[in-house]
């Protein structure tokens, strides 16, 4: 995965719009089939619940049915990097201690994982708009750069590959 700039605004609006439009297709659906299912298979007297219970879930299945079909579409390509590079990030955070074990131990390939881990972190914390996190991720990446300058090691982020996680297994 390669790290690529993202305009923030785009980012956060079509993330709220994709938010609450697919809140909407989930309600309406949910909704709609519980009011089917109860007419059709519910009790008169009111005990509802699993009739209920079954059209909110379906109507789940079906909007996420409908959301993997429609996310593969370019408008979601910020979202599909945004939730990539999470899940990347989330990958290394997972292992951390044993990169940063590997680190002091003059480990290359540890030094390219942990400064994608820490440009990635930067970027989903200033895409979010997390203030507070970014200046303590940024503190954390210094400390990290005087560590890669001082057992001279190259941190270079745009070096990383996914499979350089495999070696981590």
């Amino acid at each position: 995965m390669e790290l690529r700039e993202i305009d923030k605004v785009v980012y956060k609006q079509k993330q709220r719009k994709v938010g609450i439009v697919f809140s909407l297709i989930f309600a309406v659906i949910g909704l709609g089939l519980s009011a089917v299912l109860r007419h059709y298979y519910g009790n008169a007297e009111g005990e509802n619940m699993m009739v209920n219970l079954t059209g909110v879930l379906i109507g789940l299945a079906i909007s996420i049915f409908i959301f993997t079909q429609v996310a593969k579409k370019p408008y979601f390509d910020e979202l599909r990097y945004g939730w990539n590079l999470k899940k990347q990030a989330l990958k290394i955070q997972n292992h951390r201690h044993r990169w940063e074990e590997r680190l002091k131990e003059g480990d290359a390939t540890a030094a390219i994982v942990l400064a994608f881990y820490h440009k990635a972190t930067l970027q989903l914390q200033s895409l979010d708009g997390n203030e507070f996190g970014y200046s303590d991720s940024k503190e954390r990446e210094n400390k990290f750069l005087v560590e890669c300058e001082t057992l001279s090691l190259d941190a270079d982020a745009s070096k990383y590959s996914i499979d350089m996680l495999l070696d981590m297994k």
